[in-house]
């Protein structure tokens, strides 16, 4: 079996255009939490030199003489999407990995010739489309280091191959590794790059030929493993299941300052549930918590305080871990503080059912039941239809700001447009 990658050409971006056709081959930037910087570009934004990061009130000007169009981060949209073509990859293969949001690993056989599957990743680039209207790249070779280089190169030459690369082929790697910089390899950063620069290793056919001594050297035994893979040798297994977490963090700017008890409580209240919906939708619970908020640096005097509890026993309710987040809250509030960042973190995860009991706690018979038809309908019509009752309800000033965010067009019944 060789190992693909498949990923999504400028995610977020693809993501806007498929429900808005005014978006295609035009410029378009989608901005990050609170509507702060650019986190994706169309490749026409990146023609007029706008960069990953790049503030709004830095670009602000070039964005209004250009007239370019720009969206606020649509994440229900994209976590939807994603779903959608992994469903697709799952047609064509039974062991897959998520990678990121927008890239997931899976295997292909290899051929009697010894190459790989080439005409199955362009099914798989055409089923994508058909199915989801994704643009998609796949890269193909005998580890995933290879692979995920292959992929690299197929985004880079997408005209010339067509959109998949497979590098099984040893002369091939070879000619395409000599054109390549060794900056472009998966897990090679500046600062190792930087160490390979004395060694003479500029160009990825220049790491390959390394010797794996050398390479644990320069860069321990991760580097070594890499060069191994960069030369056809698997040195890790694939994995199918992704690790269970050991934590979960829940933490986001405010739209706008607050500076009341009530407020502050509700916006730490909607960061609490979204964490236990985290871990509940692993089949987690938590045996720990911590909360804090501070204000903005910028400002005289700001805000600063953290508190940390024992959930005991473990839990993933949300009535559990937003009152007992509400408690901690109301125990580290400064009256007269203006906070412009709250959060949540969760932490000691376990399987439920796995987790250190406790001997004199009574465990609620209906939790289960009230759980599952909590989530079943928030899965249905739309997260936070049913909420803790702490969490308020409707917009509040001190959400993220996303002011120019498209709908939820395939998670939100409300925002489904109708024809008439």
């Amino acid at each position: 079996m060789s190992y693909a990658i498949c990923d999504v050409a400028n995610f977020y971006v693809s993501s806007e255009r498929l429900f808005d056709p005014r978006l295609r081959g035009v410029p378009v930037i989608v901005l990050s939490n609170n509507d702060g910087c650019a986190i994706a570009r169309s490749e026409e934004a990146k023609a007029l030199h706008i960069k990953m990061g790049d503030p709004m009130f830095k670009i602000r000007d070039v964005v209004k003489r250009h007239g370019i169009p720009v969206r606020s981060s649509n994440y229900e949209l994209y976590d939807d999407l994603n779903r959608h073509f992994n469903a697709v990859i799952a047609e064509f293969s039974d062991t897959f990995e998520v990678y990121s949001i927008d890239e997931s690993f899976f295997r292909l056989p290899v051929l009697p010739s010894g190459v790989g599957d080439v005409a199955t990743a362009h099914r798989v680039i055409d089923a994508i489309s058909r199915s989801v209207g994704l643009p998609t790249r796949i890269g193909l070779g005998p580890t995933r280091t290879l692979s995920k280089v292959a992929n690299a190169l197929a985004k880079a030459t997408e005209k010339i191959w067509g959109g998949v690369v497979d590098l099984h082929d040893e002369e091939l790697r070879r000619r395409l590794f000599a054109q390549w910089p060794v900056g472009e390899v998966w897990g090679i950063g500046k600062a190792l790059e930087a160490r390979l620069k004395p060694l003479g290793v500029r160009t990825t056919a220049d790491l390959a030929a390394l010797p794996p001594a050398v390479a644990r050297d320069a860069g321990t035994v991760v580097l070594e493993r890499l060069v191994r893979e960069l030369n056809g040798i698997e040195c890790a297994e694939f994995t199918v299941e992704p690790e269970a977490m050991k934590g979960t963090a829940v933490t986001r700017q405010f739209g706008a300052p607050v500076s009341t008890l009530d407020d502050l409580c509700e916006a730490m209240a909607r960061r609490a549930a979204r964490a236990a919906e985290k871990i509940r939708a692993q089949g987690l619970v938590a045996s720990r918590m911590i909360v804090f908020a501070h204000g903005s640096k910028y400002r005289p005097n700001p805000p600063s305080a953290s508190r940390s509890a024992r959930l005991s026993p473990a839990s993933h309710d949300p009535r559990v871990i937003v009152g007992m987040a509400t408690r901690l809250t109301e125990a580290m509030f400064q009256e007269g503080g203006v906070y412009t960042k709250c959060g949540v973190l969760l932490e000691d995860l376990n399987p439920a059912g796995a987790a250190q009991t406790d001997l004199f706690a009574i465990p609620d018979p209906r939790a289960p039941g009230l759980l599952a038809a909590m989530d079943g309908l928030n899965a249905r019509f739309g997260r936070d239809t049913i909420t803790v009752a702490a969490q308020g309800r409707g917009p509040k000033a001190f959400d993220t700001k996303r002011s120019q965010k498209s709908n939820s067009w395939t998670t939100n019944i409300a925002e489904i447009p109708v024809a008439r």
